[in-house]
């Protein structure tokens, strides 16, 4: 204001200095006038003039440069000042207008968003994927070391089952690491010769990894490796002349063999002694079976038992008929029993494993059995119970999540989070391995395979030690729940399912409310106007027509509290393609403004790239 007068005053006075200048002109004239009257009445004054007048008016002449002078500076030194004044005025003027834009600046941010990341998920549903692939590196390609079959004898004392006790020292293994040891057996019956030599050609069919097959195995050690193993074998005969030769394969994680040297691997039971385990088992029964619950069936049983080499296992069946009587057949003097072909193999358990708890997949009446077997080979049907069931398990489980592949020495190794499944349980994971994803990751492709491994339900990671250096392999982990139900596979497709934005408010914005936050989404063809679900977090909450969130920041806990988005924050916001019906292959364009109540809209343009191997594609 002060400096709005200053300039009113100062425009004043250079409008009236000319004025000024007529007026000073004026008096000088006046006063010559007088100077000259005076001169004229008197003749002193005459000569006076005369003899000064030149000199008085060089004066008069020099005061009115001077005065001019005067007025001169003055008019500068007052156009300065307006000058100044203007100067003042006009970076007044600039600095209120700076401050008008900053604060409709500020007013444009308020509620605005940045962008920190925004990718696109190829998986259905933003779950996580079950397929992953890996680079093998540099494999194991060293056989175990070592091994040695120190003893092979046979226990004939007429008391005892005749046997054949062995006991080795096992191999060592320093870079992927001693797996199992096999035991392998061939026999010789020659009635001509000794046996000394039935045991010298025996044992020249088992020097070399070559000559033993596999149609030769008998049993295997998957634990308590050490200097002293044993294993006794009560699948011999004593038959006059038979010689029988053993020989111990020690086979790392990597798959590589070793065949151990033998100390003493013959041995004949030539000796008619008559007393090898021919008698099966008995006892066994069947005793229930309850539901337990609408998916689950608990079974009960007494095992058998076998006074002479002892039970070695207990085959647990199913059926959705009344089983049919086992075919009984006599081989090597031993009872055994082929079940029919109703007969559903579910569980294999050790002797003393007395209860079950089994999954029907659908209403109806289910039977259940045991087929016990001894040491000796010789098998014993423990009967049959059933039930009648409501419901059943027929549902998928969930699939397994957070799989994540990484090299570890001399293999890959996988872990995961365990899978779901609120009806039956989950009952195991299968492994399976491939050379290209195509081959493993539809459902009928792995009904015909092989897995590469079958773990029990409570595991959660693998190492794969077999494979080529530098070959690029694919793994998928199926959860398979107690009733045989399959996990759906999950892998990346060719289109983006979920959208991720991470999100965060502009410096100096105003705390964004995500509660009346529209979100407008078009792929040139799908137009979608979304609204932000405040009940479900994470790829879940994200449907047809709403959108979620999953908290990644949140300092000062508002968003928790009021879903309000405000300094420091950081959220992940979900959009679901798939759902909404958008078609985002490569090359699509699209378009997504996020519309705050207060504030002003964040508008995102991006086309989407070429699809990778990977699961995510950044795409902002």
């Amino acid at each position: 204001m002060q400096i709005s007068d200053s300039l009113v005053q100062m425009n004043g006075q250079l409008d009236n200095w000319p004025q000024r200048a007529v007026f000073f002109h004026e008096r000088l004239r006046s006063r010559t006038a007088v100077q000259r009257s005076l001169a004229l009445s008197t003749k002193e004054a005459r000569d006076l003039l005369q003899k000064k007048g030149r000199k008085i008016l060089n004066g008069d002449q020099e005061a009115d440069i001077g005065i001019g002078v005067l007025i001169i500076f003055i008019a500068i030194v007052l156009v300065a000042a307006i000058a100044a004044s203007l100067l003042l005025y006009s970076a007044s003027l600039l600095q209120q207008q700076a401050q008008r834009s900053a604060d409709e600046a500020t007013g444009q941010v308020a509620g605005g968003m940045y962008v920190v990341n925004l990718a696109g998920d190829r998986n259905l549903n933003g779950s996580d994927s079950t397929v992953v692939y890996g680079m093998m590196p540099v494999t194991d390609d060293t056989p175990p070391s070592g091994g040695m079959l120190n003893n092979v004898t046979v226990t004939a004392d007429g008391i005892s089952p005749l046997a054949v006790s062995l006991n080795w020292t096992s191999a060592t293994d320093y870079a992927s690491g001693l797996a199992e040891e096999r035991v392998y057996r061939t026999e010789v019956i020659d009635l001509t010769n000794p046996d000394i030599f039935n045991e010298a050609v025996a044992a020249g069919r088992m020097t070399t990894l070559t000559q033993v097959k596999n149609t030769d195995l008998i049993g295997t050690v998957t634990s308590g490796f050490g200097q002293y193993v044993e294993y006794t074998d009560y699948s011999v005969r004593d038959d006059t002349r038979t010689s029988y030769a053993y020989a111990i394969i020690g086979i790392d994680r990597a798959g590589n063999e070793v065949i151990y040297s033998p100390t003493i691997s013959t041995t004949s039971t030539s000796a008619v002694t008559l007393d090898e385990d021919v008698t099966p088992p008995a006892g066994g029964s069947m005793t229930s079976a309850t539901p337990t619950s609408d998916y689950t069936v608990a079974v009960f049983w007494v095992p058998a038992t076998d006074a002479g080499s002892g039970i070695l296992k207990q085959d647990f069946y199913m059926s959705t008929v009344p089983f049919t009587a086992p075919a009984a057949s006599v081989v090597d003097g031993r009872t055994v029993l082929t079940m029919g072909p109703e007969a559903e193999l579910v569980e294999t358990f050790n002797a003393t494993v007395s209860s079950y708890i089994a999954a029907p997949s659908s209403e109806g009446t289910y039977y259940y059995g045991i087929l016990a077997t001894d040491m000796s080979g010789n098998q014993f049907f423990c009967g049959s119970t059933s039930v009648a069931v409501s419901g059943g398990d027929d549902v998928k489980p969930g699939s397994v999540e957070s799989l994540i592949i990484r090299q570890g020495q001399m293999c890959l190794a996988l872990s995961w989070e365990s899978a779901e499944d609120g009806e039956s349980g989950i009952g195991e994971y299968r492994i399976y391995k491939g050379t290209a994803r195509t081959a493993i990751d539809t459902m009928d492709e792995l009904m015909v395979l092989t897995p590469l491994a079958v773990l029990p339900a409570d595991s959660t990671s693998y190492r794969d030690y077999s494979g080529v250096s530098g070959t690029l392999y694919y793994y998928i982990v199926e959860a398979v729940d107690a009733a045989g139900n399959l996990a759906d596979p999950v892998y990346p497709t060719n289109i983006i399912q979920m959208i991720e934005i991470k999100v965060k408010p502009l410096p100096g914005s105003r705390a964004i409310q995500f509660d009346s936050m529209m979100i407008e989404i078009t792929d040139g063809m799908v137009d979608a106007t979304i609204a932000f679900n405040r009940d479900v977090f994470g790829p879940e909450g994200a449907t047809a027509t709403t959108f979620s969130v999953e908290i990644l920041r949140d300092p000062d806990g508002e968003f928790s509290r009021s879903h309000s988005l405000s300094d420091g924050a950081l959220v992940k916001i979900y959009i679901n393609a798939a759902e909404i019906g958008l078609t985002l292959h490569s090359g699509a364009d699209v378009s997504i403004k996020f519309l705050p109540k207060l504030g002003y809209e964040t508008i995102e343009l991006f086309t989407v790239p070429a699809m990778t191997a990977g699961r995510y594609i950044q795409m902002i």
